[in-house]
């Protein structure tokens, strides 16, 4: 301590000694933070205790460590898995953010009765607040979030194995390591593509297939929604509406867009969604006069935004990343009974409801035939069976399952397996 007392002195003395007066007083605008910083934390701390206290106590608890945002537009499988799982009899989910950019979170925000946003820098909290719960399960999906094992002691772990590790920001030696030791430990691995099932099945201590779904109570509304203006106002200018949101990015084929939407200009494409890596304005679809981008809009008004589409669209490339994507859009279509044309995407060929097209002329020819038969009944029946089978619901009735097949006496031992396995 004396040390660093010592250190701190001589850098404020070299600051003045150099006239470095911006640099003394922001280091001891600093130092008169900290005290503040720490009485901040205490403050939240206890207002998390307030909030959370008692509300574990002989409940299932599923923790979800900082991914997105909650609030993030994109609204996507780990804000949907909790959402469903915070709907089970006796479980309590807690989803934490870090406020990266859209939660704003001091200690704990209600999302609902048995569904809790809490911010992540409290985590080691609770631990101490769980005591009392029937079990705690940790479910993560981004390798850097094993550190919050140590901080949680969760008595079980899901692993989600979404993506290839490749698209993951931050991508390295460390990455690749955390992957195997959580493929080794986790009690379940969760498996969204096939692809991504067979490479983990070798290696996880247990592991199954479970792609992503959709909320068909909130996108089967779509057809009573109030048609979005910004999209319908678009859209009364063209003969039909070929629409796609969610992210814009160089898996998105922009290369067969611009050949579709320059053959058919009496036709409109509308793209609702994030440049999520500049790629857009590089692409040349924004001149064309039949092509609408609208930026990404909150979940709440997808539905209306849905009410425009004559046809829902996957535009995607093939290529390692998208081989092993499960679109979450897809059954968020189907449930809305939108015809939907996608490229042939290894997770879209498992659907009766979904056309697949090899390139733009069959692009453009199975779309005139989807927009023939958008009205056709038995079309229209297949869409809803579909989305029923693929929903959130069903998915965490699945992986819940899953879980609780553990031998019991494997399962009595888990706790201090993963107690063992942290420490590492």
């Amino acid at each position: 301590m004396f040390s660093r007392i010592g250190r701190l002195v001589r850098r404020l003395s070299s600051h003045l000694l150099h006239l470095r007066f911006a640099a003394f007083f922001g280091e001891l605008k600093a130092l008169s933070r900290r005290p503040l910083n720490a009485l901040q934390a205490l403050r939240h701390a206890r207002e998390l205790r307030k909030l959370l206290g008692g509300r574990a106590a002989g409940r299932r608890v599923v923790v979800f460590p900082p991914t997105l945002d909650w609030h993030l537009p994109l609204y996507q499988r780990p804000q949907q898995l909790a959402r469903a799982y915070s709907e089970k009899e006796n479980t309590l989910v807690l989803y934490l953010t870090a406020n990266s950019a859209y939660d704003h979170v001091r200690s704990a925000e209600a999302l609902g009765e048995t569904l809790f946003l809490v911010n992540a820098a409290l985590a080691r909290e609770l631990s101490t607040l769980l005591a009392d719960a029937a079990e705690t399960i940790v479910s993560l999906s981004w390798t850097v979030n094993r550190r919050y094992l140590p901080l949680l002691r969760p008595d079980r772990v899901i692993y989600e194995y979404i993506d290839e590790l490749e698209i993951f920001d931050g991508y390295d030696r460390t990455m690749r390591r955390d992957h195997r030791f959580l493929l080794r430990h986790a009690d379940l691995t969760v498996c969204t593509a096939r692809t991504l099932f067979d490479k983990a099945r070798p290696l996880a201590r247990r592991a199954i297939y479970s792609p992503n779904a959709g909320d068909y109570a909130f996108f089967c509304a779509s057809s009573e929604a109030p048609p979005a203006p910004e999209a319908a106002d678009a859209a009364a200018r063209f003969s039909c509406t070929l629409g796609y949101y969610g992210a814009l990015a160089k898996w998105f084929d922009y290369s067969l867009l611009l050949e579709a939407a320059g053959a058919r200009p009496d036709w409109l494409f509308l793209l609702v969604g994030m440049d999520y890596d500049g790629s857009l304005p590089e692409s040349g679809l924004l001149s064309l006069p039949n092509v609408r981008w609208i930026p990404p809009q909150p979940y709440e008004r997808l539905p209306s935004f849905l009410r425009v589409f004559d046809l829902a669209m996957i535009p995607f490339v093939l290529n390692e990343i998208t081989r092993s994507t499960s679109p979450v859009k897809l059954f968020e279509y189907m449930a809305a009974e939108k015809p939907i044309l996608c490229s042939r995407m290894s997770e879209c060929r498992r659907y009766r409801s979904v056309a697949l097209y090899a390139d733009a002329k069959d692009f453009l020819r199975k779309a005139e035939i989807l927009l023939k038969h958008r009205s056709d009944p038995a079309y229209r029946a297949l869409l809803r069976e579909e989305a029923l089978e693929n929903t959130w619901a069903a998915r965490t009735d699945e992986i819940l399952s899953a879980l609780d097949s553990v031998p019991r006496e494997e399962a009595a031992r888990a706790p201090l397996r993963i107690k063992k396995a942290i420490s590492e």
